[in-house]
């Protein structure tokens, strides 16, 4: 039960952090109004399916391995889980303004990349660091039930 609950709030942390952060970059870097805005977010999102399930992997991994490890120590996994989705939402939306700020200069292999590679650059990190301390975890603390 505990890794459907994790995996369901990875998920909606996933789309928040992508939605918001594609809207909110639309709508401040190139100035679109919200309609125009979220249109085109849902043209992209229906162009690159792929990209998007790549992009949720960190999310996804996050929420799997703490679920793994929350029976151990709920306070500390959550406390984790909290920094790791925080961590990755903010850097997804700093890919998102730098993508938007990219295609305005013409940069478009810039733009592309820097929503293509967060999964790597930033979501690779992230479920390394969260591994580690669910390592820890599990070594350092005795069972809770």
């Amino acid at each position: 039960m505990r890794a459907k609950t994790y995996l369901l709030a990875g998920i909606l942390a996933f789309v928040a952090s992508v939605t918001g952060s594609d809207l909110v970059a639309r709508m401040t870097v190139t100035g679109s109004d919200p309609a125009t805005a979220l249109a085109d977010h849902l043209e992209w999102a229906m162009l690159t399916p792929i990209g998007l399930l790549f992009l949720l992997l960190p999310f996804a991994g996050t929420a799997l391995v703490c679920a793994a490890v929350s029976e151990r120590n709920r306070t500390a996994t959550a406390i984790i889980y909290a920094v790791a989705i925080a961590v990755l939402a903010c850097t997804y939306f700093d890919g998102f303004m730098t993508s938007q700020h990219a295609l305005l200069d013409g940069r478009w292999t810039a733009a592309a990349l820097s929503i293509g590679l967060m999964p790597l650059f930033t979501g690779l990190p992230v479920l390394l660091g969260v591994g580690l301390a669910a390592a820890l975890i599990v070594t350092s603390r005795p069972r809770h039930a």
